[in-house]
């Protein structure tokens, strides 16, 4: 997988590029559920709206989408 900034900014809402950004802080997924004000049920279906989104199939891919958000 090959994701850049732009087709991250393209395919993504604000709420999905937001998450991104917490998680790239490193909090946990019930810290950034409380920070988005949302229950981890909502987290979950974001996370996987993102996968789906971006074709992620590995945590290598996920690292790559991580170290293009900022």
């Amino acid at each position: 997988m090959r994701v850049t900034k732009s087709v991250i900014e393209d395919q993504l809402t604000n709420r999905e590029i937001q998450l991104i950004r917490w998680l790239r802080k490193g909090y946990s997924r019930s810290e950034i559920a409380d920070k988005m004000a949302m229950s981890v049920h909502t987290y979950d279906g974001y996370r996987k709206n993102i996968r789906v989104k971006l074709q992620i199939k590995s945590q290598a891919d996920w690292a790559e989408v991580l170290m293009r958000v900022a």
